[in-house]
């Protein structure tokens, strides 16, 4: 038996996302049975609008704020865009020292994804770049077997993850899943991450 509570998606975005993953999940995942919802740190304002980093003229407005408006239980997924997003959410207009020469606080997307990462109910999601979120926080992937976008292989190894490398071609890993994390290489490869992470939310959702 299936049940029909909490069949959502939040997709965590910021400008210079990777349209090809939204438009791929906006088509997908609905007719799955599992709504999407946009939701960002919107850093006071009541709406932001967030370019494709592909085409510019294509734009996402979103009005939940990860601080305000969004009750990480509500959702069965937290998916992580592709493109820079991630790397955008991580910026911090102010910082303050703190121990060890870091910073007192970390980014607020981190703290959201770090939240989601822990709770062993949802499935967090991430193609590409997207993994450059959990860097504040290393010991979120620290013994995790991942994939990512060969370009970020480094910042991924230092936080302790372990790189899958079981793709062909001398390529990591299509996709990969370590317990309640699925991990894709690429937006090239969102067809199949997207078959993945469907099946690991269904289980979500069997008795």
């Amino acid at each position: 038996m299936v049940q029909t509570k909490n069949k959502k998606i939040a997709i965590l975005i910021e400008s210079h996302y990777d349209g090809n993953e939204t438009a791929a999940f906006e088509t997908f995942f609905p007719v799955k049975g599992y709504e999407i919802e946009y939701v960002s740190n919107l850093r006071g304002k009541p709406e932001k609008v967030f370019a494709d980093n592909n085409n510019p003229s294509n734009t996402i407005t979103v009005t939940k704020d990860i601080t305000t408006d969004v009750i990480l239980d509500n959702y069965t997924g937290v998916f992580l865009i592709g493109g820079y997003a991630m790397d955008m959410l991580r910026y911090e207009v102010e910082v303050e020292e703190g121990e060890h020469g870091r910073p007192k606080e970390i980014p607020v997307a981190t703290q959201f994804a770090k939240a989601a990462l822990e709770n062993p109910e949802i499935i967090v999601g991430a193609i590409c770049h997207a993994l450059w979120i959990f860097t504040p926080v290393p010991e979120c992937l620290q013994g995790r077997r991942v994939t990512c976008g060969h370009n970020i292989m480094y910042d991924v190894l230092n936080t302790g993850a372990i790189l899958d490398y079981s793709g062909p071609h001398k390529k990591l890993a299509a996709v990969c899943v370590d317990r309640n994390l699925v991990t894709g290489r690429h937006p090239f490869v969102v067809q199949d991450f997207m078959d993945v992470y469907l099946d690991e939310l269904n289980k979500k959702h069997q008795h």
